[in-house]
C-alpha cells in the first residue's frame, strides 16, 4: 500500500536550507540543490505508485527523465537521471512522523540519502547503514 498519493513533489534533506533532489541533466549523477538553483522546475518530482511493482516510480517532470540507477542497489551507488523507471518505497520515517524514508524496492535494505563522496553539491546515493536518511516531501 502507498504512503503518500500520486502528484507532484519536491524532495527536500530537512535543515538544509530547501536543498532537494534536482534534474542535472542527460545521464548526470542526481544533485542536492535550492529550487531554481539549476532551472525554476528542475526540483519537480512526479510520484506515480506501480501495484505491480510495489513501489513508486519517479519522474521529473520537466525532462521527463525518471530518478534511475545503474545495476543492481548497492552501497553508494548513486542515482541519475535515466530513460526507465526504478521503483522505490516511500514510508515514514523510524524517528519522525513527518518526514519520510525511501528505500530501494528491488532490495530494501538500501535507503536513498547523502553519496560517501563530500563535495559540493552533495550526490544522492544509496546506503545500507542504519542511520537512515529522512527526508521532507513536499506537494508543489
Amino acid at each position: 500500500m502507498s504512503t503518500i498519493k500520486d502528484g507532484v513533489y519536491l524532495f527536500a534533506l530537512p535543515n538544509s536550507s530547501g536543498s532537494c533532489i534536482s534534474d542535472p541533466g542527460e545521464g548526470r549523477y542526481l544533485p542536492l540543490l535550492p529550487p531554481g538553483a539549476i532551472d525554476e522546475d528542475a526540483h519537480k518530482i512526479v510520484v506515480k505508485w506501480n501495484e505491480e511493482r510495489g513501489g513508486y516510480s519517479l519522474q521529473f517532470k520537466k525532462s521527463g527523465k525518471y530518478l534511475a540507477f545503474e545495476g543492481p542497489p548497492g552501497i553508494n551507488n548513486k542515482l541519475l537521471d535515466g530513460d526507465k523507471p526504478r521503483y522505490f518505497k516511500i514510508t515514514e520515517h523510524v524517528y519522525d512522523s513527518e518526514k519520510y524514508a525511501i528505500t530501494v524496492s528491488e532490495d530494501t535494505k538500501y535507503h536513498i540519502g547523502l553519496a560517501m563522496e563530500r563535495i559540493f553539491p552533495p550526490w544522492v546515493a544509496m546506503s545500507s547503514f542504519p542511520e537512515v536518511q529522512a527526508w521532507d516531501i513536499k506537494k508543489v
